[in-house]
């Protein structure tokens, strides 16, 4: 029952919607399983077609997933300074071609694992990499640091309140010391606050048991349709690893 505390009811913003797709009801090691053997194999092919294909593939799971194609693309949105980076980057010493393979090969492996983050809800995902042998001080760091991060972002959302109802509208630029020094203190606050709030969850925890073991609080069996996931999307990084080899032309 331990993980159970971590995540109240088991919901977070980030898999908000896993809940409500046939995506999210998959067994999470099969889709972790998957997942992770399509994007490794996306990550290491150069051929510009299959390229492509494995961006379609990645596509159609993203469509597939039947989850929000708004909410999707507005986790995309935060990875494409990074994808844009590194794809100007090599259009500038390798030509176009290679800049769109660029942006293809790392929207191909990011599509895969935003469906698996949106489409799976976060503590179901720490018990998946643990029955997968993963080991334990790796999941259970996984999971204290995804709570205490929602922790501080609820304390900043709960100080940023506090700022606004006392007519604080933000510093005008970095000159601006008075703003600065509220911003800097705001700061000083949401980690002290959050140090305190993170003290008493561990208190309670302790309290239910934890030690440095999670248990996970759902036992699930894998299925024939989470193995026809698993199957079919390793069969499609397997045909594309082979004609990427030679091996098929």
């Amino acid at each position: 029952m331990t993980m159970a505390h971590f995540g109240g009811h088991g919901r977070t913003h980030l898999s908000e919607y896993a809940g409500d797709v046939w995506f999210g009801k998959l067994d999470a090691r099969a889709k972790l399983v998957g997942i992770f053997v399509f994007v490794i194999v996306s990550a290491v092919l150069t051929d510009f077609v299959l390229v492509l294909v494995s961006l379609a593939v990645a596509l159609t799971l993203v469509l597939a997933s039947r989850l929000p194609v708004f909410y999707l693309a507005r986790m995309y949105s935060a990875a494409v300074p990074f994808i844009l980076f590194a794809s100007v980057s090599v259009f500038l010493f390798g030509g176009w071609e290679r800049g769109i393979e660029m942006w293809a090969r790392t929207s191909a492996c990011v599509l895969p694992l935003l469906v698996l983050a949106a489409g799976t809800e976060t503590f179901d995902l720490f018990a998946g990499l643990r029955r997968l042998h993963v080991p334990a001080v790796i999941t259970t760091l996984l999971m204290l640091t995804q709570r205490y991060i929602l922790l501080l972002s609820e304390e900043l959302s709960r100080m940023s309140i506090a700022r606004k109802a006392r007519g604080f509208r933000g510093a005008r630029n970095l000159l601006d010391r008075y703003g600065v020094k509220v911003v800097a203190f705001t700061a000083g606050m949401v980690l002290v606050r959050s140090f305190d709030r993170a003290d008493d969850i561990y208190e309670g925890l302790k309290c239910k048991g934890f030690g440095q073991e999670m248990t996970p609080w759902r036992r699930s069996r894998v299925a024939l349709k989470d193995g026809l996931l698993a199957l079919g999307l390793a069969t499609v990084a397997g045909l594309l690893l082979t004609v990427q080899l030679g091996v098929i032309t």
